[in-house]
């Protein structure tokens, strides 16, 4: 039961932070008409950020965003959730899909990039290099959240079995997602509302 509340909570947050950040950013996506902090100078810091993300600018709202995610997948600890190497990896191997979400679920209900333009050619600004018709972001953040629970195999035979019922609901749970959103909210036809 705590598998199921805990996978459909996390969802929950990474739709309504997807949905956020919609409405910040509109049709602008990677906060490029926001007024936030662009480091122009390539420090080591920079170079590193802009590795990691594909080649993505550094922003301060994106930082900022990050950091608080994080803040917030460690609450639970704060609160007094056991603090062990298990309950740690596990809530690192949740960021990683999370983040994956999260950026997904911005254009699954975004009205200016419906699913139908979820494409390399067209989504250039945001995902640069693709495969097998998803963003390499996605494949690197699922393999970095699998790797990240490897290491508990050794005391939690389970683990491959929790991390795969993870991904499966998530899944699941965007497809409806995908679904509410084509059917009922009409995203792919949003603009034609007008």
């Amino acid at each position: 039961m705590n598998i199921i509340l805990t996978n459909i909570y996390l969802f929950v947050l990474a739709t309504v932070l997807a949905i956020l950040e919609i409405q910040i950013e509109g049709q602008n996506g990677w906060a490029k008409n926001l007024p936030t902090w662009r480091p122009k100078i390539q420090s080591f810091f920079v170079k590193i950020y802009s590795r990691f993300m594909s080649g993505k600018e550094m922003t301060g709202y994106h930082l900022s965003m990050f950091a608080f995610v994080l803040l917030i997948f460690g609450l639970p600890f704060v609160f007094g959730f056991p603090f062990t190497i298990e309950n740690l990896l596990k809530t690192v191997s949740f960021y990683f899909i999370f983040c994956i979400l999260w950026d997904f679920l911005w254009f699954v209900l975004n009205p200016w990039y419906p699913l139908s333009q979820f494409k390399g050619r067209i989504l250039g600004f945001h995902h640069k290099k693709w495969l097998w018709g998803i963003p390499t972001d996605y494949w690197g953040g699922a393999v970095i959240s699998l790797l990240v629970v490897l290491p508990l195999l050794g005391v939690d035979k389970s683990i491959i079995n929790w991390w795969l019922i993870n991904m499966a609901m998530f899944c699941g749970e965007t497809a409806l997602l995908i679904l509410f959103s084509l059917l009922i909210l009409k995203i792919d036809h949003w603009n034609e509302r007008k």
